[in-house]
């Protein structure tokens, strides 16, 4: 039997619902109209600190993924935050929040969420329709994070199926880089591809998977289309 992966893990156990592990699939719907993309997504972060600038808070994030959290840096609105962790339902960033607290560390919750995207000049229907799978596809991808870190957690995954998923998500990551060589997603998906490569590197932790969960999350809430 494999080592569990960090003793911290405890903090994220058991607040899951079940996400399906198949890739790529589209699993909410987007609508176009011309004019925007109408596409709901909503995240639910468990934050250590919000810093006023980038440097301040990576100079904490390390410490954060000392005890087991993402360490993501995550910017929204005037702030950076630095993220425990990550969920879709209120409920449950609050549940662990509150263990979190009781066992002494200051945390809260950060609401982050987005609703449609208007892009900056008008765009093709085709362009519109790779657009809105791009934002499905991604979303996917995030929940199929979550869910791996959560069977890490629990000790239902195994370094072998973890390394698996992570290929999964690679595969379908790079697949997408090819179908978006040269528009608004490019960048934002070679940033992804190789943060899905560093969490495959060595022994994969259950923080490896949240930190790539957010990074998805931070590309979602954040992309200007054009």
């Amino acid at each position: 039997m494999e080592r569990r992966a960090d003793k911290n893990l405890p903090f994220f156990i058991s607040v899951a619902a079940a996400v399906t592990l198949t890739v790529a699939v589209i699993i909410c719907a987007a609508s176009c109209n011309g004019e925007k993309i109408e596409f709901k997504s909503a995240f639910y972060l468990v934050c250590y600190s919000v810093e006023d600038n980038s440097l301040s808070a990576d100079a904490i994030s390390d410490g954060v993924e000392g005890f087991g959290g993402a360490g993501y840096v995550f910017e929204y609105g005037d702030g950076f935050y630095v993220t425990v962790a990550c969920y879709y339902k209120e409920n449950d960033a609050e549940r662990v929040q509150k263990s979190l607290m009781r066992r002494g560390l200051q945390c809260f919750v950060l609401t982050a969420e987005r609703k449609e995207y208007a892009p900056k000049s008008r765009l093709s229907k085709n362009k519109e329709a790779v657009y809105a799978g791009n934002l499905n596809t991604l979303f996917s991808l995030s929940k199929v994070c979550y869910e791996c870190a959560n069977k890490l957690d629990t000790g239902e995954y195994g370094q072998d199926a973890a390394k698996s998923v992570l290929a999964d998500v690679k595969k379908s990551l790079n697949g997408l880089k090819l179908a978006n060589s040269a528009n608004c997603f490019s960048e934002e998906l070679r940033r992804l591809s190789a943060e899905c490569s560093a969490a495959g590197e060595g022994f994969v932790y259950s923080r490896n998977l949240r930190k790539l969960q957010i990074a998805i999350a931070d590309t979602l809430i954040n992309i200007e289309l054009y």
